[in-house]
């Protein structure tokens, strides 16, 4: 296939892609607390706190290998060596906003007389990532007809360290090698499509996110009771990086497999999308014969009809790649409203 390979530069298949794993590598390390506390402030209702702190070290960096010629290696067997900060050389190009406007962006490339095949050189880098959260949750069990239960919670997790990797390109979610191509202070991105598939938008870090849900019994004693319920769920938009795609022509950074890389336009939430209310319902009748139970019930998805964002695209035009810029581009939305009609048979 011309769009993949391994192991080979399909601009130069006589070169292979030779990777090291430099000596002592380990897993990363975490170090993590946590603290919760419960309070029965009734007997049958419980509010707790939890509080976590997190920090990881020592995570994977995959750093470029390189050779002092322009035409590569003398031979295959030669590994290179790392690449160091000296290697490299700023490139920056203006991107096209949707509106017209134009923002200058920054990536770096090898210097002119340093090559390389796109291997690299696995070892445990300096970066240090910091999570910090907090939630509060309580818990009112079934009692005099009701119950009612539900949480907040505050986190804040992103990169406190950063910054000592030979390129300094930003790459959109860290890139496709180990996901480090970062800055200082960028929050951690979990992406939830990996850069394709139909959630290859989606950036997982929302710093705050509640769920409430209760049920309510309406005259449970009388043969026309029935039961009411309803689930109210919120979070912070999740992030919506903006990126330029650069060939693999013009930057060192890809495995030119991949054919060019996602350079990423600011701070990964420096833009974020819709945040998200959705409030649900349920109305349900039970009925209890001899030998089995019969339960109708109706749900009711999205009740106010939201149609909040949950997908866009980020892509800008830029000099070298001019075509129309596609960012802003909605490709997902909250599903409309929905009914649900259903029934559940239970038996003794």
């Amino acid at each position: 296939s011309p769009n993949y390979s391994s192991n080979v530069d399909p601009t130069n298949p006589s070169k292979f892609l030779l990777n090291k794993v430099s000596s002592g590598v380990n897993a990363p390390l975490t170090d993590e607390g946590l603290i919760s506390a419960e309070h029965a402030l009734l007997p049958e209702f419980v509010v707790g706190v939890n509080l976590t702190y997190r920090r990881q070290s020592k995570l994977l960096q995959e750093d470029l290998l390189v050779f002092d010629s322009a035409t590569g290696p003398p031979g295959n067997g030669n590994n290179g060596r790392i690449a160091t900060r000296n290697d490299f050389t700023p490139v920056t190009v203006i991107a096209t906003l949707p509106n017209g406007s134009k923002l200058p962006v920054t990536y770096w490339k090898l210097k002119s007389g340093i090559s390389t095949v796109h291997g690299y050189d696995l070892r445990n880098g300096d970066y240090t990532s910091e999570y910090k959260g907090g939630s509060v949750t309580f818990n009112k069990r079934l009692a005099n007809r009701w119950m009612l239960r539900g949480n907040f919670t505050y986190s804040d997790w992103k990169y406190n360290k950063a910054g000592d990797r030979p390129d300094p390109t930003s790459l959109l979610a860290g890139g496709t090698t180990d996901g480090n191509y970062v800055t200082q202070g960028d929050v951690v991105l979990q992406g939830s499509g990996n850069g394709s598939g139909s959630f290859r938008n989606v950036y997982i870090n929302s710093k705050w996110s509640f769920a409430v849900n209760g049920l309510y019994q309406i005259a449970p004693d009388r043969p026309w009771g029935f039961n009411v319920a309803a689930n109210l769920t919120g979070r912070q938009g999740y992030p919506d990086p903006f990126y330029i795609n650069v060939s693999a022509a013009s930057t060192s950074v890809p495995n030119p497999a991949f054919g060019g890389e996602t350079v990423q336009i600011g701070k990964a939430d420096s833009n974020r999308l819709d945040n998200i209310i959705d409030f649900d319902a349920r109305i349900e009748k039970e009925f209890t014969f001899q030998d089995f139970g019969l339960t109708l019930g109706i749900d009711c998805f999205n009740v106010f009809n939201e149609a909040f964002v949950l997908q866009r695209e980020g892509a800008f035009s830029h000099a070298s790649a001019p075509t129309p810029s596609n960012a802003t581009f909605v490709n997902e939305v909250l599903s409309p409203r929905v009914f649900r009609f259903g029934a559940r048979l239970s038996f003794k």
